[in-house]
């Protein structure tokens, strides 16, 4: 079986914490709300399991710092403390979700991560800067040169959904928010519950699929060499130690800080673009610090407190903040021209003064 190192090991805290592989009336609409608010906030406050990718405090890093910094035209609830800190924990779950069988582990993992070779292929097929447009696509160009897609990953398709599903909850939070204010008034309640549900799972899918912008911004997500150089050309001679969970787990627990990272960021800047050329650039970015890490390796730059090795870690951790706080924009302003119900309405028409029908908003009861 490939990679048994992306498997966890609890006796080894150092070396294997993570391995990549191995987010009508009061009574009736407001109670219900405040069950499932008062339960999620407890299934949050479990206590932590061993974590894998950044481990815990990268992807905390990167998700709350995103979302500190996001500019005033996004909903203010985003970055409320409470809320701040869900986002942050929920960014683990992606990790702390491993273990729980087949086919969940077999059909999850590989959306951790994508195994770019040297020549920029994903094991030989596609290439990362021209993927095909959709995961079955894709995978159709993997099994074409010979591989699976268990073992190639698609993280970029990870990435694009989970943008676009964010595209989707920020347009029923925006409808339901004008319907809040502007339906009749027997529906406005039914409105607010639906307005703050939204909110809740916006929390969770912001959270859940931060993660991934997290793992994307690890060159060791987007590389065959994910940990250690294996079985390929070496001419530099880069190790074969398995180096992933010691560099993104145990060095940036015990040498990153918060304030680097934060200081580390850049203001947003707009891609321009459709999402699935903002994934490929920024996995493209990300591919190409890898040489660069592992040179930082070989030199001893992650051995203590090697300020090399940690303006490494905060530049990598601070592109993934960067880039989820960009998406987080690009997702808020993009949600006008979404549709919402069905038949579906934009909410750019809604929130212009076009009553929204409740039928097809909260369909046939």
């Amino acid at each position: 079986m490939r990679r048994p190192a992306r498997r966890v090991n609890l006796n080894l805290r150092a070396a294997a914490r993570k391995s990549r592989r191995t987010g009508a009336g009061r009574a009736r609409y407001r109670a219900p709300m405040r069950r499932l608010l008062v339960l999620f906030a407890l299934l949050a406050a479990l206590p932590a399991s061993p974590a894998l990718a950044w481990a815990d405090k990268g992807h905390r890093l990167i998700a709350t710092l995103a979302v500190e910094a996001l500019p005033d035209d996004v909903p203010g609830f985003l970055a409320r403390r409470r809320n701040l800190w869900t986002v942050g924990e929920v960014a683990r779950e992606p990790d702390r979700s491993r273990g729980a069988g087949q086919p969940h582990d077999a059909d999850l993992d590989p959306g951790h991560f994508i195994d770019v070779d040297d020549a920029g292929l994903v094991l030989g097929g596609p290439p990362l800067a021209d993927l095909p447009a959709n995961r079955s696509e894709y995978e159709k160009a993997v099994v074409a040169a010979g591989r699976a897609t268990r073992d190639a990953g698609y993280l970029p398709y990870t990435l694009m959904d989970g943008y676009q599903q964010l595209v989707k909850d920020f347009a029923y939070w925006r409808a339901a928010r004008a319907g809040e204010r502007s339906a009749p008034r027997e529906l406005r309640r039914r409105f607010r519950a639906d307005r703050e549900l939204r909110e809740t799972l916006i929390l969770v899918d912001l959270g859940h699929w931060g993660h991934f912008v997290g793992d994307g911004s690890n060159p060791l997500h987007v590389s065959v060499h994910y940990s250690g150089w294996g079985p390929f050309p070496n001419p530099e001679g880069y190790t074969n130690a398995r180096i992933h969970a010691p560099f993104e787990d145990v060095f940036v627990a015990e040498h990153v800080d918060r304030a680097a990272v934060k200081a580390a960021m850049k203001p947003y800047a707009a891609c321009g673009c459709a999402i699935k050329d903002g994934v490929q650039r920024y996995l493209l970015a990300s591919s190409a610090r890898l040489e660069p890490l592992y040179r930082l390796w070989t030199d001893g730059g992650f051995s203590g407190a090697d300020p090399r090795g940690e303006a490494f870690a905060v530049e990598r951790l601070a592109a993934g903040a960067d880039q989820l706080r960009d998406w987080i924009v690009d997702a808020w302003r993009a949600s006008g021209d979404m549709g919402v119900g069905y038949p579906a309405q934009t909410v750019k028409a809604i929130e212009a003064g076009q009553a929204i029908d409740p039928e097809a908003y909260f369909g046939r009861e």
